[in-house]
């Protein structure tokens, strides 16, 4: 049984491979596009909402259109704008990731002069710490 699903499974593999060969694919904007959606269409199962569904269509089109344009150069360039601009916003969300892993054992500061995140042990006290990147200190508690 286990080894049939894994010959569907590269059956399935290798057709979308070919279906997808000299596409653009799936890319950062393609997945949010996708994950929107796809939130869009689990609250529109409870809210039966024409306007919701008009956006659902309309966003997962768009995710379809990118993942098959043979266009790749413009589709490049697209997803670079929407990486250049949600830049801060996952920044942040990394931040907050790393923070919520390493919350048992250490602190997360920026650096006010050129924002760079550094990491310090938890639980040191009052201690004076020096940005690596530019040598900026500063005290905080740990």
């Amino acid at each position: 049984m286990n080894n049939r699903l894994r010959q569907i499974g590269f059956l399935i593999q290798g057709w979308l491979s070919r279906a997808l060969y000299g596409r653009n694919g799936f890319d950062n904007l393609a997945r949010t596009c996708n994950a929107i959606a796809l939130i869009l269409l689990v609250i529109n199962i409870f809210a039966q909402s024409v306007v919701v569904y008009f956006i659902w269509v309309v966003l997962f089109g768009y995710s379809l259109f990118r993942v098959y344009s043979k266009n790749i150069t413009k589709r490049y360039a697209e997803n670079q704008k929407f990486l250049q601009i949600t830049e801060k916003p996952r920044r942040y969300a990394n931040l907050m990731r790393l923070q919520w892993r390493d919350r048992e054992v250490s602190r997360y500061y920026i650096c006010k002069k050129c924002h760079q995140q550094i990491r310090v042990p938890k639980g040191k006290g009052r201690i004076e710490i020096r940005c690596p990147k530019c040598g900026e200190r500063f005290i905080k508690r740990t």
